[in-house]
C-alpha cells in the first residue's frame, strides 16, 4: 500500500471519523481539559481515551500541558480552525445530540468544587 500524498489531511480525516473523537474535540472547543475530566465527561476508561487522544494528537489538532501526573489537552490553533470549519455546518445537530449534551453535563458536574487536584486527579 502506498503512502498518501497528503498525510496531514488523512490524519485529520481519521481524527474526525470516529464518534468518540468527535465527542472529545467537541468538548475541547470549550477550552483546556485534563484527562481526568475527559474520562468523567465521556464515561470511558483511561486506556480508551488514550487511544483516541493519540489519533487526535497525531493529526496535530491538540496541544498538551503536563501538570504533575496529569496531562491537560487543548485545541491547537490548527485544531481550532478545523473543528470550527467541520462542526459549524452541524451546529444544530451537535446541540440537539443527547450524547453531546450528556458529556457536557458530566463535565460541569465533575468540575463543580474540584479542579484537577481533586479526587481522581
Amino acid at each position: 500500500m502506498s503512502r498518501p500524498a497528503t498525510p496531514g489531511l488523512v490524519r485529520a480525516a481519521k481524527a474526525f471519523s470516529e464518534p468518540t473523537r468527535i465527542r472529545i474535540l467537541h468538548l475541547l472547543r470549550s477550552g483546556e481539559l485534563c484527562v481526568c475530566d475527559l474520562i468523567t465527561a465521556l464515561d470511558v476508561t483511561q486506556s480508551t481515551l488514550s487511544t483516541h487522544l493519540k489519533v487526535i494528537r497525531d493529526a496535530g489538532l491538540v496541544t498538551t500541558r503536563r501538570s504533575g501526573k496529569w496531562i491537560h489537552y487543548s485545541l491547537s490553533p490548527h485544531g481550532l480552525v478545523l473543528t470550527k470549519a467541520v462542526f459549524h455546518p452541524f451546529a444544530a445537530e451537535l446541540a440537539a445530540d443527547r450524547t453531546h449534551r450528556r458529556d457536557a453535563a458530566r463535565l460541569v458536574r465533575s468540575a463543580v468544587g474540584r479542579g484537577c487536584e481533586g479526587e481522581g486527579c
